[in-house]
Protein backbone atom coordinates (compact mmCIF):
# COMPACT_ATOMS: atom_id res chain seq x y z
CA UNK A 1 0.00 0.00 0.00
CA UNK A 2 0.93 3.45 -1.01
CA UNK A 3 2.69 4.76 2.39
CA UNK A 4 0.57 8.16 1.37
CA UNK A 5 -2.56 6.36 2.18
CA UNK A 6 -4.25 5.75 5.23
CA UNK A 7 -6.88 3.38 6.06
CA UNK A 8 -8.61 4.13 9.28
CA UNK A 9 -11.14 1.94 11.00
CA UNK A 10 -13.51 3.98 13.09
CA UNK A 11 -14.24 2.85 16.96
CA UNK A 12 -16.63 -0.19 17.17
CA UNK A 13 -20.17 1.46 18.57
CA UNK A 14 -22.32 -0.08 21.25
CA UNK A 15 -24.87 -2.55 20.21
CA UNK A 16 -27.28 -1.43 18.55
CA UNK A 17 -31.30 -1.49 19.28
CA UNK A 18 -32.21 -3.50 16.39
CA UNK A 19 -33.91 -7.10 17.24
CA UNK A 20 -34.38 -10.16 14.59
CA UNK A 21 -37.51 -9.09 13.96
CA UNK A 22 -36.51 -4.99 12.88
CA UNK A 23 -33.62 -6.67 10.98
CA UNK A 24 -36.55 -9.28 8.76
CA UNK A 25 -38.42 -6.04 8.15
CA UNK A 26 -35.86 -4.22 6.83
CA UNK A 27 -34.12 -6.70 4.66
CA UNK A 28 -38.13 -7.59 3.18
CA UNK A 29 -38.83 -4.06 2.31
CA UNK A 30 -35.25 -3.87 0.78
CA UNK A 31 -36.13 -7.17 -1.74
CA UNK A 32 -39.63 -7.07 -2.20
CA UNK A 33 -39.53 -4.21 -4.69
CA UNK A 34 -40.55 -3.13 -7.98
CA UNK A 35 -38.46 -5.97 -9.85
CA UNK A 36 -41.41 -8.67 -8.80
CA UNK A 37 -43.97 -5.96 -11.05
CA UNK A 38 -41.84 -5.25 -13.74
CA UNK A 39 -40.03 -8.37 -14.91
CA UNK A 40 -42.56 -11.67 -14.97
CA UNK A 41 -44.01 -10.02 -18.68
CA UNK A 42 -40.55 -9.58 -20.30
CA UNK A 43 -38.86 -13.17 -18.62
CA UNK A 44 -41.99 -15.11 -19.87
CA UNK A 45 -41.42 -13.66 -23.13
CA UNK A 46 -38.22 -15.71 -22.97
CA UNK A 47 -39.22 -18.96 -21.29
CA UNK A 48 -43.60 -18.75 -21.85
CA UNK A 49 -45.29 -20.67 -18.80
CA UNK A 50 -42.30 -21.85 -16.86
CA UNK A 51 -41.36 -18.24 -16.14
CA UNK A 52 -42.54 -19.63 -12.50
CA UNK A 53 -39.81 -21.88 -12.39
CA UNK A 54 -37.60 -19.08 -14.00
CA UNK A 55 -38.22 -16.96 -10.79
CA UNK A 56 -37.53 -20.17 -8.62
CA UNK A 57 -34.15 -20.76 -10.02
CA UNK A 58 -33.66 -17.48 -9.98
CA UNK A 59 -33.94 -17.25 -6.06
CA UNK A 60 -31.84 -20.05 -5.65
CA UNK A 61 -29.45 -18.51 -7.76
CA UNK A 62 -29.24 -15.45 -6.02
CA UNK A 63 -28.97 -16.61 -2.75
CA UNK A 64 -25.65 -18.95 -3.79
CA UNK A 65 -24.54 -15.33 -5.43
CA UNK A 66 -24.93 -13.11 -2.45
CA UNK A 67 -24.04 -16.12 0.44
CA UNK A 68 -20.49 -15.03 1.07
CA UNK A 69 -21.91 -11.50 1.84
CA UNK A 70 -24.27 -13.80 4.76
CA UNK A 71 -21.34 -15.38 5.75
CA UNK A 72 -18.89 -12.35 6.21
CA UNK A 73 -22.13 -11.22 8.34
CA UNK A 74 -22.20 -14.22 10.26
CA UNK A 75 -18.22 -13.10 11.23
CA UNK A 76 -17.98 -10.08 11.37
CA UNK A 77 -20.09 -6.71 12.60
CA UNK A 78 -21.04 -4.82 9.28
CA UNK A 79 -21.50 -1.01 8.45
CA UNK A 80 -20.69 1.18 5.26
CA UNK A 81 -21.59 -1.23 2.31
CA UNK A 82 -19.02 -2.53 0.13
CA UNK A 83 -16.84 0.59 0.29
CA UNK A 84 -15.71 -0.49 4.02
CA UNK A 85 -15.50 -4.49 3.02
CA UNK A 86 -13.14 -4.30 -0.17
CA UNK A 87 -10.95 -1.12 1.60
CA UNK A 88 -10.45 -3.07 4.64
CA UNK A 89 -9.86 -7.13 3.11
CA UNK A 90 -8.21 -6.04 0.20
CA UNK A 91 -6.96 -2.62 0.17
CA UNK A 92 -7.32 1.08 -1.05
CA UNK A 93 -7.10 0.74 -4.81
CA UNK A 94 -10.32 -2.00 -4.67
CA UNK A 95 -11.82 1.35 -2.39
CA UNK A 96 -11.62 3.13 -5.45
CA UNK A 97 -13.50 0.52 -7.89
CA UNK A 98 -16.42 0.94 -5.68
CA UNK A 99 -17.07 4.48 -4.95
CA UNK A 100 -16.53 5.27 -8.44
CA UNK A 101 -19.12 2.31 -9.71
CA UNK A 102 -21.73 4.37 -7.21
CA UNK A 103 -21.52 6.73 -9.67
CA UNK A 104 -22.91 4.74 -12.36
CA UNK A 105 -25.46 2.53 -10.23
CA UNK A 106 -28.36 4.64 -10.22
CA UNK A 107 -29.11 3.80 -13.82
CA UNK A 108 -31.32 0.75 -12.27
CA UNK A 109 -33.65 3.16 -10.72
CA UNK A 110 -34.25 4.41 -14.42
CA UNK A 111 -36.04 0.78 -14.89
CA UNK A 112 -38.16 2.05 -11.49
CA UNK A 113 -39.21 4.95 -12.83
CA UNK A 114 -40.50 3.52 -16.09
CA UNK A 115 -42.67 0.85 -14.44
CA UNK A 116 -43.73 3.85 -12.28
CA UNK A 117 -44.96 5.30 -15.48
CA UNK A 118 -46.05 2.12 -16.98
CA UNK A 119 -48.65 1.86 -13.82
CA UNK A 120 -49.82 5.34 -13.42
CA UNK A 121 -50.58 5.59 -16.96
CA UNK A 122 -53.38 2.56 -16.01
CA UNK A 123 -54.59 5.68 -13.55
CA UNK A 124 -53.93 8.57 -15.95
CA UNK A 125 -54.31 7.26 -19.20
CA UNK A 126 -54.16 10.66 -21.09
CA UNK A 127 -50.37 11.34 -20.14
CA UNK A 128 -47.90 9.04 -21.61
CA UNK A 129 -45.30 6.61 -19.50
CA UNK A 130 -42.50 8.41 -20.26
CA UNK A 131 -44.05 12.14 -18.95
CA UNK A 132 -44.87 10.43 -15.74
CA UNK A 133 -41.72 8.19 -15.36
CA UNK A 134 -39.88 11.51 -15.24
CA UNK A 135 -42.42 13.45 -13.31
CA UNK A 136 -42.21 10.91 -10.78
CA UNK A 137 -38.47 10.77 -10.12
CA UNK A 138 -38.87 14.59 -10.02
CA UNK A 139 -41.59 14.97 -7.77
CA UNK A 140 -39.01 12.60 -5.22
CA UNK A 141 -36.23 14.49 -5.99
CA UNK A 142 -37.69 17.54 -4.28
CA UNK A 143 -39.01 15.56 -1.80
CA UNK A 144 -35.42 14.58 -0.72
CA UNK A 145 -34.11 18.64 -1.32
CA UNK A 146 -36.69 19.76 1.09
CA UNK A 147 -35.10 16.69 3.61
CA UNK A 148 -38.84 14.93 3.46
CA UNK A 149 -38.03 11.85 5.14
CA UNK A 150 -41.46 10.92 5.61
CA UNK A 151 -40.57 7.73 3.18
CA UNK A 152 -37.94 6.49 5.89
CA UNK A 153 -39.91 7.02 8.98
CA UNK A 154 -42.93 4.92 7.62
CA UNK A 155 -40.99 2.28 5.82
CA UNK A 156 -41.77 -0.22 8.08
CA UNK A 157 -45.36 0.16 7.58
CA UNK A 158 -45.54 0.49 3.95
CA UNK A 159 -43.01 -2.34 3.72
CA UNK A 160 -46.14 -4.47 5.84
CA UNK A 161 -48.86 -2.92 3.88
CA UNK A 162 -46.82 -3.81 0.48
CA UNK A 163 -46.16 -7.67 1.97
CA UNK A 164 -49.69 -8.00 3.22
CA UNK A 165 -51.35 -7.00 -0.49
CA UNK A 166 -49.28 -9.49 -2.42
CA UNK A 167 -49.55 -11.90 -0.17
CA UNK A 168 -53.16 -12.12 -0.42
CA UNK A 169 -53.18 -11.19 -4.11
CA UNK A 170 -51.13 -14.52 -4.59
CA UNK A 171 -53.24 -16.44 -2.80
CA UNK A 172 -56.31 -15.16 -4.43
CA UNK A 173 -54.88 -15.75 -7.82
CA UNK A 174 -53.70 -19.46 -7.61
CA UNK A 175 -57.10 -20.06 -7.21
CA UNK A 176 -58.05 -18.38 -10.13
CA UNK A 177 -55.13 -20.01 -12.82
CA UNK A 178 -56.60 -21.73 -15.72
CA UNK A 179 -53.54 -21.92 -17.88
CA UNK A 180 -51.63 -24.91 -17.81
CA UNK A 181 -48.32 -23.44 -15.86
CA UNK A 182 -47.87 -27.15 -14.96
CA UNK A 183 -48.22 -28.91 -18.50
CA UNK A 184 -44.38 -29.73 -18.91
CA UNK A 185 -44.54 -31.02 -22.42
CA UNK A 186 -47.09 -28.03 -23.80
CA UNK A 187 -46.48 -25.88 -26.36
CA UNK A 188 -46.07 -22.77 -24.44
CA UNK A 189 -44.32 -24.44 -21.66
CA UNK A 190 -40.06 -23.28 -22.08
CA UNK A 191 -40.75 -21.94 -25.04
CA UNK A 192 -36.97 -20.74 -25.70
CA UNK A 193 -35.44 -23.96 -24.62
CA UNK A 194 -32.67 -24.33 -22.39
CA UNK A 195 -31.42 -20.73 -23.36
CA UNK A 196 -34.52 -19.24 -23.13
CA UNK A 197 -34.96 -20.34 -19.43
CA UNK A 198 -31.70 -19.40 -18.18
CA UNK A 199 -32.00 -15.51 -20.18
CA UNK A 200 -35.79 -15.31 -18.07
CA UNK A 201 -33.63 -16.60 -14.92
CA UNK A 202 -30.63 -14.70 -15.12
CA UNK A 203 -33.27 -11.71 -15.97
CA UNK A 204 -35.37 -11.74 -12.89
CA UNK A 205 -32.10 -12.60 -10.70
CA UNK A 206 -31.49 -8.99 -9.77
CA UNK A 207 -35.53 -8.73 -8.12
CA UNK A 208 -34.66 -11.57 -5.64
CA UNK A 209 -31.24 -11.00 -3.71
CA UNK A 210 -31.47 -7.30 -2.42
CA UNK A 211 -31.93 -8.86 1.18
CA UNK A 212 -28.24 -9.33 1.37
CA UNK A 213 -28.03 -5.61 1.87
CA UNK A 214 -29.01 -5.92 5.45
CA UNK A 215 -25.89 -6.64 5.96
CA UNK A 216 -24.88 -2.59 6.40
CA UNK A 217 -27.06 -2.55 9.42
CA UNK A 218 -24.74 -4.54 11.89
CA UNK A 219 -23.97 -1.21 13.33
CA UNK A 220 -27.16 -0.86 14.75
CA UNK A 221 -28.05 -4.52 15.08
CA UNK A 222 -27.99 -5.54 19.05
CA UNK A 223 -26.80 -9.17 17.67
CA UNK A 224 -24.87 -8.39 14.12
CA UNK A 225 -23.11 -11.85 13.84
CA UNK A 226 -26.41 -13.72 14.42
CA UNK A 227 -29.16 -11.87 13.81
CA UNK A 228 -28.06 -10.36 10.43
CA UNK A 229 -27.59 -13.60 8.57
CA UNK A 230 -31.18 -14.90 9.91
CA UNK A 231 -32.78 -11.93 8.77
CA UNK A 232 -31.04 -12.19 5.46
CA UNK A 233 -31.79 -15.95 4.88
CA UNK A 234 -35.53 -15.91 6.55
CA UNK A 235 -36.17 -14.01 3.39
CA UNK A 236 -35.75 -16.87 0.97
CA UNK A 237 -38.49 -18.58 1.93
CA UNK A 238 -40.72 -15.18 1.50
CA UNK A 239 -39.57 -14.74 -2.15
CA UNK A 240 -40.13 -18.52 -2.88
CA UNK A 241 -43.75 -18.08 -2.16
CA UNK A 242 -44.45 -14.80 -2.98
CA UNK A 243 -42.51 -14.37 -5.98
CA UNK A 244 -43.03 -17.58 -7.63
CA UNK A 245 -46.58 -17.75 -6.85
CA UNK A 246 -46.95 -14.29 -8.63
CA UNK A 247 -45.12 -15.67 -11.39
CA UNK A 248 -47.59 -18.50 -11.11
CA UNK A 249 -50.73 -16.18 -11.11
CA UNK A 250 -49.19 -13.53 -13.77
CA UNK A 251 -48.79 -16.58 -16.01
CA UNK A 252 -51.56 -18.67 -15.28
CA UNK A 253 -54.33 -16.44 -15.55
CA UNK A 254 -54.46 -15.52 -18.91
CA UNK A 255 -53.23 -16.50 -22.21
CA UNK A 256 -49.60 -16.68 -23.01
CA UNK A 257 -49.87 -14.18 -25.97
CA UNK A 258 -51.46 -11.44 -23.68
CA UNK A 259 -48.69 -11.63 -21.04
CA UNK A 260 -45.94 -12.48 -22.54
CA UNK A 261 -43.50 -9.18 -22.70
CA UNK A 262 -46.13 -6.97 -20.85
CA UNK A 263 -44.05 -5.09 -18.47
CA UNK A 264 -46.75 -4.83 -16.02
CA UNK A 265 -48.73 -7.93 -13.75
CA UNK A 266 -51.59 -5.81 -14.50
CA UNK A 267 -53.17 -7.57 -17.64
CA UNK A 268 -53.69 -10.78 -14.72
CA UNK A 269 -54.81 -8.27 -11.63
CA UNK A 270 -57.43 -6.72 -13.80
CA UNK A 271 -58.82 -10.16 -15.00
CA UNK A 272 -59.49 -11.52 -12.22
CA UNK A 273 -59.80 -8.83 -9.48
CA UNK A 274 -63.07 -6.06 -9.85
CA UNK A 275 -62.82 -2.37 -10.44
CA UNK A 276 -62.39 -1.11 -7.36
CA UNK A 277 -60.17 -3.82 -5.93
CA UNK A 278 -57.84 -3.80 -8.44
CA UNK A 279 -57.29 -0.46 -8.19
CA UNK A 280 -56.51 -0.62 -4.80
CA UNK A 281 -53.54 -3.70 -5.44
CA UNK A 282 -52.64 -0.98 -7.71
CA UNK A 283 -52.00 1.37 -5.59
CA UNK A 284 -51.11 -0.56 -2.10
CA UNK A 285 -49.23 -3.33 -4.46
CA UNK A 286 -47.17 -2.45 -7.77
CA UNK A 287 -47.42 1.49 -7.21
CA UNK A 288 -46.06 1.42 -3.16
CA UNK A 289 -43.53 -1.32 -4.34
CA UNK A 290 -41.54 0.98 -6.93
CA UNK A 291 -42.22 4.26 -4.84
CA UNK A 292 -40.03 3.02 -1.76
CA UNK A 293 -37.80 1.40 -4.17
CA UNK A 294 -37.25 4.15 -6.36
CA UNK A 295 -37.09 7.02 -3.89
CA UNK A 296 -34.19 5.49 -1.56
CA UNK A 297 -32.09 5.96 -4.62
CA UNK A 298 -31.13 9.26 -3.36
CA UNK A 299 -30.11 8.29 0.00
CA UNK A 300 -28.32 4.82 -1.07
CA UNK A 301 -26.19 6.85 -3.44
CA UNK A 302 -25.75 9.67 -1.10
CA UNK A 303 -23.73 8.25 1.20
CA UNK A 304 -21.25 6.65 -0.90
CA UNK A 305 -20.59 9.21 -2.87
CA UNK A 306 -20.44 11.68 0.27
CA UNK A 307 -17.79 9.37 2.20
CA UNK A 308 -15.88 8.87 -1.51
CA UNK A 309 -15.35 12.33 -1.26
CA UNK A 310 -14.13 13.18 2.47
CA UNK A 311 -11.53 10.34 1.50
CA UNK A 312 -10.62 12.08 -1.25
CA UNK A 313 -11.88 9.83 -4.32
CA UNK A 314 -13.85 12.69 -5.62
CA UNK A 315 -14.15 16.59 -5.30
CA UNK A 316 -15.03 17.44 -1.69
CA UNK A 317 -17.48 20.55 -3.52
CA UNK A 318 -19.46 17.69 -4.06
CA UNK A 319 -20.44 17.53 -0.39
CA UNK A 320 -22.35 21.16 -0.42
CA UNK A 321 -25.46 21.25 1.99
CA UNK A 322 -28.33 23.13 1.03
CA UNK A 323 -30.62 24.56 4.19
CA UNK A 324 -32.27 21.33 4.59
CA UNK A 325 -28.99 19.60 4.92
CA UNK A 326 -29.69 18.07 1.82
CA UNK A 327 -26.37 17.24 -0.44
CA UNK A 328 -27.79 19.43 -3.56
CA UNK A 329 -25.36 18.57 -5.75
CA UNK A 330 -25.30 14.84 -5.58
CA UNK A 331 -29.00 14.54 -5.60
CA UNK A 332 -28.80 17.05 -8.93
CA UNK A 333 -26.45 13.93 -10.05
CA UNK A 334 -27.90 11.29 -9.27
CA UNK A 335 -31.52 12.59 -11.00
CA UNK A 336 -29.44 13.14 -14.36
CA UNK A 337 -28.17 10.08 -14.36
CA UNK A 338 -31.89 8.38 -13.72
CA UNK A 339 -33.09 10.76 -16.32
CA UNK A 340 -30.97 9.83 -18.80
CA UNK A 341 -31.88 6.30 -20.46
CA UNK A 342 -35.85 7.65 -19.77
CA UNK A 343 -35.31 10.32 -21.98
CA UNK A 344 -33.13 7.86 -24.51
CA UNK A 345 -36.04 5.68 -24.59
CA UNK A 346 -34.45 2.59 -23.23
CA UNK A 347 -36.68 -0.49 -21.39
CA UNK A 348 -36.41 -1.67 -18.40
CA UNK A 349 -35.19 -4.89 -19.82
CA UNK A 350 -32.04 -2.83 -21.92
CA UNK A 351 -31.54 -1.21 -18.26
CA UNK A 352 -31.49 -4.08 -16.12
CA UNK A 353 -29.02 -5.72 -18.45
CA UNK A 354 -27.05 -2.30 -18.77
CA UNK A 355 -27.01 -2.44 -14.98
CA UNK A 356 -25.74 -6.41 -14.78
CA UNK A 357 -22.54 -5.37 -16.65
CA UNK A 358 -21.79 -2.04 -15.20
CA UNK A 359 -21.86 -4.10 -11.69
CA UNK A 360 -20.21 -6.65 -12.39
CA UNK A 361 -16.59 -5.63 -11.51
CA UNK A 362 -17.66 -3.91 -8.37
CA UNK A 363 -19.38 -7.23 -7.56
CA UNK A 364 -16.78 -9.84 -8.01
CA UNK A 365 -14.22 -7.43 -5.85
CA UNK A 366 -16.61 -7.67 -3.30
CA UNK A 367 -16.21 -11.12 -2.72
CA UNK A 368 -12.76 -11.85 -3.72
CA UNK A 369 -12.59 -9.25 -0.82
CA UNK A 370 -14.97 -11.53 1.68
CA UNK A 371 -12.50 -14.66 0.33
CA UNK A 372 -9.76 -13.40 1.86
CA UNK A 373 -11.67 -12.98 5.93
CA UNK A 374 -9.41 -16.75 6.91
CA UNK A 375 -6.28 -14.91 5.90
CA UNK A 376 -6.94 -10.78 7.06
CA UNK A 377 -9.06 -11.80 10.51
CA UNK A 378 -7.91 -15.75 11.51
CA UNK A 379 -9.04 -15.98 14.87
CA UNK A 380 -12.19 -14.66 14.08
CA UNK A 381 -12.85 -16.86 10.94
CA UNK A 382 -12.47 -19.80 13.27
CA UNK A 383 -15.38 -18.65 15.17
CA UNK A 384 -18.00 -17.76 12.09
CA UNK A 385 -21.84 -18.83 13.04
CA UNK A 386 -22.10 -21.13 9.67
CA UNK A 387 -18.73 -23.30 11.11
CA UNK A 388 -17.70 -23.44 7.89
CA UNK A 389 -13.60 -24.12 6.81
CA UNK A 390 -11.69 -21.56 4.96
CA UNK A 391 -11.81 -24.11 2.10
CA UNK A 392 -15.89 -23.89 2.26
CA UNK A 393 -15.78 -20.16 1.93
CA UNK A 394 -13.48 -20.41 -1.20
CA UNK A 395 -16.29 -22.82 -2.66
CA UNK A 396 -19.14 -20.35 -2.41
CA UNK A 397 -17.17 -17.65 -3.50
CA UNK A 398 -16.15 -19.00 -6.34
CA UNK A 399 -19.48 -20.22 -7.27
CA UNK A 400 -20.85 -16.48 -6.43
CA UNK A 401 -18.15 -15.22 -8.74
CA UNK A 402 -19.18 -17.58 -11.71
CA UNK A 403 -22.97 -16.86 -11.42
CA UNK A 404 -22.02 -13.36 -11.72
CA UNK A 405 -19.77 -13.46 -14.58
CA UNK A 406 -22.76 -15.37 -16.24
CA UNK A 407 -24.90 -12.52 -15.66
CA UNK A 408 -22.09 -10.19 -17.04
CA UNK A 409 -21.75 -12.16 -20.14
CA UNK A 410 -25.69 -12.41 -20.37
CA UNK A 411 -25.87 -8.80 -19.79
CA UNK A 412 -23.11 -8.31 -23.03
CA UNK A 413 -25.01 -10.21 -25.10
CA UNK A 414 -28.71 -8.73 -24.14
CA UNK A 415 -27.84 -5.09 -25.46
CA UNK A 416 -26.63 -3.00 -28.35
CA UNK A 417 -23.58 -3.12 -28.78
CA UNK A 418 -22.67 0.14 -28.40
CA UNK A 419 -24.40 -0.25 -25.14
CA UNK A 420 -22.17 -3.16 -23.66
CA UNK A 421 -19.01 -1.31 -25.10
CA UNK A 422 -19.10 1.79 -23.27
CA UNK A 423 -20.54 0.16 -20.25
CA UNK A 424 -17.24 -1.99 -20.04
CA UNK A 425 -15.06 1.35 -21.70
CA UNK A 426 -16.68 3.59 -18.67
CA UNK A 427 -15.44 0.63 -15.39
CA UNK A 428 -12.24 -0.09 -17.07
CA UNK A 429 -11.77 4.16 -16.93
CA UNK A 430 -12.96 3.82 -13.67
CA UNK A 431 -10.37 1.21 -12.49
CA UNK A 432 -7.72 3.05 -13.94
CA UNK A 433 -8.51 6.36 -12.06
CA UNK A 434 -8.70 4.46 -8.66
CA UNK A 435 -4.97 2.79 -9.10
CA UNK A 436 -3.52 6.52 -10.15
CA UNK A 437 -5.13 8.40 -7.49
CA UNK A 438 -3.82 5.41 -5.12
CA UNK A 439 -0.55 5.64 -6.78
CA UNK A 440 -0.80 9.20 -6.63
CA UNK A 441 -1.38 9.14 -2.58
CA UNK A 442 -3.73 11.12 -0.35
CA UNK A 443 -6.81 9.18 0.11
CA UNK A 444 -7.76 8.75 3.98
CA UNK A 445 -9.75 5.98 4.13
CA UNK A 446 -12.69 5.32 6.64
CA UNK A 447 -14.23 1.72 7.34
CA UNK A 448 -16.77 0.55 9.38
CA UNK A 449 -16.26 -3.67 9.92
CA UNK A 450 -15.32 -5.18 13.06
CA UNK A 451 -14.71 -8.18 15.10
CA UNK A 452 -17.56 -9.69 17.23
CA UNK A 453 -17.50 -8.38 20.72
CA UNK A 454 -16.11 -11.54 23.14
CA UNK A 455 -19.83 -11.67 24.52
CA UNK A 456 -21.40 -12.42 21.02
CA UNK A 457 -18.85 -14.82 19.88
CA UNK A 458 -19.52 -16.98 22.75
CA UNK A 459 -23.18 -17.24 22.56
Amino acid sequence: MNDKNIIVNKPEPKPGILERSDLFAIAVGMVIGSGMVTLIGPAMAYTGYSVWLAYLTAIVMGFFMVFPYIILGGTMRVAGGPYSIVTNLSGVSTGGLVAYTKLVTPILNSSFALALGLYLNNLLPGITVKALAIAGVVILFVLNLLGMDIFAKVSKILSTVLLITMVLYVVFGLTQIRQPIFNFSGDKMFTGGFKGFMLAALLLINSANGYYNVLWYGKDAKRATKDVPFAAMSCVPCLLFIYVGLAMVTGGVLPHDEVAGVETILPAAQEILPGIVYKLFMIGGPIMAIITTLNGVFNDVRYPIAQAAKDGWLPKGILKENRFGAPYLIYTYTLIVVLLPIIFDMSIVTITNIFQVITFFMNVTVVYAISRLPKKYPDTWKKNKFHLSSAGLYVFCTISIIIYTIIFIKGIFSIKLVYAVSAVIVMVALILIGVYLTRKGGIRIETSIWQPAEEEKNE
